[in-house]
């Protein structure tokens, strides 16, 4: 067991582990290839495994990144995100300034930011400044039958905020409850629009959040993901979007996860007045230890 390269199992949007969508992020002893860092993503079988690079690229970033799914490479992911800033702060790596740093990976710069709530730090990233494009009738209307909804067919969007998804708002959150996708179908569509997946989100009658959450990635190895950083923030510009932009219109806590048996919360926090929003949650360390990489 080589112990210069380290491995760490993390738990995200979640005060509790096992509760939230987790990570492995991977601090190699050497640079690794393309191939190396998808056969390790395959073998941890986790929703997505992170690299951090031995360097920065731009001298503003405060380290560097390449997040990986079981099949392919993400140019960018908010849960990995918030996973890999949680292993860099905590064990010393990166330093905050003024409570903020900057990620890089492949699809830029990422601010990031620390949010101390009682005796614990919540860790967010900022948006790029969203697109949202309505689609077609025509063409939304098969990505309601992809999930298995009968009701009357709402808009469905187009939505780029860092990550790339299809999102649809529902009525409710028991219409999001009652989805039952059909995953082939669903991976057709994701790969026609280019997209990680379709997010889909409603809101609740409970105290506690106010919207539900669920988000379906088959074309990137993930049928339903647990707790989805870039689903959530793509469905909270959405949500901005249907409110003209107003400054901190759509600062709420998101449950996600229960039908997989999880309970993640999501922060939002915006949109600010350059229309980005800050997606945020804890992280819990579960396991941490060597890495043999593969030759």
């Amino acid at each position: 067991m080589n112990s210069s390269s380290r491995l760490f199992l993390v738990d995200i949007f979640t005060q509790d582990a096992f509760l939230g969508n987790p990570v492995a992020v991977v601090i190699p002893e050497a640079a690794l290839t393309t191939d190396q860092m998808l056969q390790i993503a395959r073998w941890t079988g986790m929703p997505e495994t992170v690299f951090v690079m031995q360097r920065v690229t731009d001298r503003r970033a405060d380290y560097s990144v390449r997040i990986w799914s079981p099949l392919c490479e993400l140019p960018f992911a908010g849960h990995p995100s918030i996973g890999t800033a949680h292993v860099l702060l905590t064990q010393g790596i990166i330093c905050a300034k003024g409570n903020r740093f900057v990620q890089e990976s492949p699809a830029g710069l990422v601010d990031m930011q620390l949010t101390q709530t009682g005796d614990l730090c919540r860790i967010s990233f900022k948006t790029p400044i969203p697109t949202v494009v309505a689609l077609d009738h025509s063409v939304g209307a098969p990505v309601l039958a992809a999930l298995g909804y009968t009701g009357v067919v709402p808009p469905v969007f187009l939505v780029e905020a860092g990550a790339r998804w299809l999102v649809v708002e529902l009525r409710v959150a028991r219409d999001v409850d009652a989805l039952t996708p059909n995953f082939d179908t669903v991976k057709t569509l994701s790969d026609i629009h280019r997209v990680s997946g379709l997010t889909v989100f409603g809101p609740t009658d409970s105290g506690d959040t106010q919207y539900e959450v669920r988000s379906f990635a088959p074309a990137i190895g993930v049928p339903e993901d647990a707790v989805c950083g870039g689903g959530n923030a793509c469905a909270a510009a959405l949500s901005a979007y249907h409110r003209n932009w107003r400054v901190g219109s759509v600062t709420h806590v998101i449950g996600q996860g229960k039908q997989v048996q999880r309970s993640g919360r999501v922060f939002w926090d915006g949109p600010d007045a350059e229309k980005r929003v800050e997606i945020g949650g804890f992280a819990v360390t579960v396991s941490e230890g060597g890495f043999q990489l593969p030759k």
